[in-house]
């Protein structure tokens, strides 16, 4: 029996939408939609494929385009995994997301040993902005305790916002590096939206600013991005080994990508004043600091 490959495919199609439509449906139930979405066949037409109801009742086989069907996944608030299947269906490729499982392992290994090469403090962070490896010299610039108890602390969330870590306060000393340290937090927070749009949804995404919103800086996380140009310098108050004082210090953070994705990527930290490149120096930093990254 000869099955019409367009009509196949576009019952999958229709099949998979009104799948995740409905299961987006049931879920209200329980609680309305924060922007009072229904999920009906109508709002979706409307919203996000405004050919749909013809694509429903067969005035039409042609399936949307790539960029359709991931503007329908959108409005059906996807996971990655929803999307790509949504994607799959309708005959097109994946988007790529993130390294996980065994891949994400040997990708950490490589990252591993390129930061032990590198002469500056430096940290490994994946998508989750979690942080799998840290070199001698950042731990020493910035006391980070050896005890375990802090092994929960290992992400960059908690790295910038908790006070039990001596980052916060050393960060956060007068006015003027409070406001640094504030607006090194929202653009940070601006740029990872950025760079996880499509992943919003997914729980880990979802878990990450639970993180974050446990710290009471909401309104870091409703802030509008504006995409400015921002100063990428910080100033941290860092110990002299000489004198055992802490000294003001102003650094930057560059980012190396340790392979054909995003992340995992290292940051890699580099002095910016003399005073940050006695105390570098004194972690065993080469006084040369012209080191080649791309800046972050």
């Amino acid at each position: 029996m000869n099955i019409d490959p367009e009509k196949s495919r576009h019952k999958i199609v229709i099949g998979e939408i009104e799948a995740l439509r409905v299961k987006r449906q049931q879920k209200l139930a329980d609680r309305p939609h924060p922007s009072l979405k229904r999920f009906t066949q109508q709002e979706l037409n409307d919203e996000a494929f405004h050919s749909y109801k013809n694509l429903l009742v067969g005035r039409t086989r042609r399936i949307p385009n790539r960029q359709m069907i991931i503007k329908i996944a959108e409005y059906l608030e996807c996971t990655s995994d929803e999307r790509n299947d949504l994607l799959l269906a309708a005959g097109y490729l994946p988007i790529l997301t993130e390294l996980e499982g065994r891949s994400l392992e040997r990708a950490l290994e490589w990252a591993q040993q390129m930061m032990w090469s590198i002469p500056f403090p430096a940290m490994i962070v994946t998508h989750r902005q979690d942080i799998k490896g840290v070199n001698k010299p950042f731990r020493h610039l910035f006391d980070i305790p050896l005890e375990r108890s802090y092994d929960g602390l290992m992400n960059r969330v908690d790295f910038h916002f908790n006070s039990d870590l001596p980052i916060r306060p050393r960060s956060t000393f007068d006015k003027v590096s409070f406001e640094q340290w504030e607006e090194h937090a929202k653009n940070g927070i601006h740029t990872f939206k950025r760079e996880h749009m499509l992943s919003r949804y997914d729980a880990w995404y979802q878990k990450l600013f639970e993180r974050v919103q446990k710290y009471n800086v909401d309104e870091y996380l409703n802030e509008p991005d504006t995409e400015a140009k921002v100063d990428h310098t910080q100033t941290i108050l860092a110990r002299m080994e000489s004198t055992s004082e802490f000294v003001p210090i102003r650094y930057r953070q560059a980012s190396i990508s340790t392979g054909s994705r995003l992340y995992p990527q290292i940051e890699v930290f580099l002095p910016v004043d003399s005073a940050a490149r006695t105390v570098f120096e004194n972690l065993g930093c080469p006084t040369d600091c012209a080191f080649s990254l791309t800046q972050h």
